[in-house]
């Protein structure tokens, strides 16, 4: 039977999802609000184009330099927090004027939807161990299972991919100073957690945080690991 929930325009990336604000921000401007002043007037637009186009350009540039570069992760993740506010005003900006109409929200450049969205952020991961992996200088990440409990809510299976939690996992030598911890794997799909880098002689601290839609958990406990180097 179909929903009777009304559909409405949703903002499925989060901050930690540099690359998928950019898309969407991208989608905005070519498609979207900016795209369609009939729909969207210019003047109530409350992110002008001259100020939300630069910021969605430098977070591109940022996503393309940030590899294997700490420095430049950390501006991209700024950036894209920027970008994300702006597109949260957006979102509420559009709501009213697209009321309901699928063909509206289209033209916003947001995703429509009519299925429950999650209400709360992933629970805090907990990390049971660190082995080596299969390939030589990699070790993989093990974390405790989560129960699997169902809320009685059917979900379409292109919903559910959009609103799973995601993971990531970063690494420092100094855990009491937040500034140090780089991130080595980011947005990852599965708990299947592997390290290829960001391992040093020594000891080593490793923590994950996983995101969906509804935002981000705490990071898990600082997990201590000497590897066999």
């Amino acid at each position: 039977m179909a929903s009777s929930r009304p559909f409405e325009p949703v903002m499925h990336c989060i901050v930690d999802e540099a690359q998928a604000v950019y898309n969407l921000a991208n989608r905005i401007i070519t498609l979207g609000i900016y795209a369609n002043p009939t729909l969207f007037p210019v003047a109530g637009i409350p992110v002008a184009i001259g100020t939300f186009q630069p910021a969605v350009t430098k977070l591109g540039n940022l996503i393309s330099q940030a590899k294997g570069n700490s420095n430049v992760i950390k501006q991209r993740d700024e950036q894209s927090g920027i970008v994300h506010a702006y597109m949260q005003l957006l979102l509420d900006y559009s709501k009213p004027i697209c009321n309901h109409v699928v063909a509206n929200i289209i033209l916003s450049g947001f995703d429509a939807i009519n299925e429950p969205m999650p209400s709360d952020v992933p629970p805090e991961p907990v990390i049971t161990k660190v082995t080596e992996g299969k390939a030589a200088g990699t070790w993989k990440v093990h974390l405790k299972r989560k129960s699997k409990k169902s809320t009685g809510i059917p979900v379409s299976k292109a919903h559910a991919s959009k609103t799973k939690a995601r993971y990531f996992v970063q690494t420092t030598t100094t855990p009491t100073t937040e500034a140090s911890w780089v991130t080595q794997i980011e947005s990852a799909a599965s708990t299947k957690l592997i390290l290829t880098k960001g391992i040093v002689a020594g000891k080593n601290y490793i923590r994950v945080y996983a995101v969906n839609s509804a935002g981000k958990s705490q990071p898990s406990a600082p997990y201590t690991f000497v590897p066999q180097l």
